[in-house]
C-alpha cells in the first residue's frame, strides 16, 4: 500500500463511517483524537509493508518512465551524432576540394614562368614510386589513418560527452522536479491528517 493510499484511507475515513476493507477496521466519527494517532501508526505500517497485490499492466512506475525517456534521449543522441558525421564528412570533403583548387591555381599562376623541368607527378610515376619504396608508402598510409581515426574518435568523445551531460541533465531535472512534487503532496497529506 502506498503512503498517499494510506493517508487518503485515514482521511477518507474520518469522513465516512460506512464499511472499510477487512485489513483495516473503519474509524468512528465520534473517535477520540487519540485515536487519530494509532491510525496513523497503522496507515504508516500499511505503507511500508510489501505490496501484495501485482501491478497491473496499465500502470507504469516512475523508474519505467525514466528509462523510456533515457531511451529516447539515446536514440535522438545517436541520431544527432550520425547527423554531425555527416556535417563533418561534408565540411572535410569542401576543405580538400578548396585546397585542391587552391593548388591548382597556383600551378597555374606558375606554369608560364620558367623553372627546373620537373616531372610531372602522375599515376603511373607514383606506381613506381610506390613498387620502389612500399615501406614508406606503407608508413605514411598508416600514419594518415591513424591521425584521422584520432580526429574522428576526439570529435566522438565529445560529441557524446556533450549529449551525454545534456541527457543526464534532464533527467536530474526531471527527477527533482518529481521529488519535490511528491515531497509537497506528502507534506500536505500529513498536515491534514494531523487537523
Amino acid at each position: 500500500m502506498k503512503l498517499t493510499n494510506a493517508l487518503a484511507a485515514i482521511t477518507a475515513g474520518s469522513e465516512k463511517t460506512a464499511a472499510a476493507p477487512a485489513s483495516s477496521p473503519a474509524p468512528s466519527a465520534a473517535a477520540p483524537a487519540g485515536d487519530a494517532d494509532a491510525r496513523l501508526k497503522q496507515a504508516l505500517k500499511e505503507a511500508t509493508a510489501p505490496e501484495a497485490t501485482a501491478k497491473t499492466a496499465g500502470a507504469t512506475s516512475p523508474v519505467e518512465d525514466l528509462t523510456k525517456i533515457a531511451a529516447d534521449l539515446s536514440k535522438a543522441e545517436h541520431e544527432a551524432m550520425a547527423k554531425e558525421a555527416q556535417l563533418y564528412g561534408a565540411a572535410l570533403c569542401d576543405g580538400f576540394m578548396a585546397r585542391a583548387a587552391q593548388y591548382k591555381q597556383a600551378a597555374e599562376a606558375h606554369a608560364g614562368a620558367p623553372t627546373a623541368k620537373v616531372a610531372e607527378a602522375t599515376d603511373v610515376s607514383f606506381e613506381k614510386f610506390a613498387a620502389e619504396n612500399p615501406d614508406l608508402v606503407k608508413e605514411a598510409a598508416e600514419l594518415g589513418y591513424r591521425s584521422t581515426v584520432a580526429a574522428i574518435q576526439d570529435l566522438h568523445q565529445r560529441a557524446y560527452d556533450a549529449g551525454w551531460n545534456a541527457q543526464v541533465e534532464q533527467i536530474h531535472k526531471l527527477g527533482c522536479d518529481s521529488f519535490v512534487a511528491g515531497f509537497k503532496i506528502a507534506t500536505d497529506l500529513l498536515a491534514e491528517a494531523a487537523r
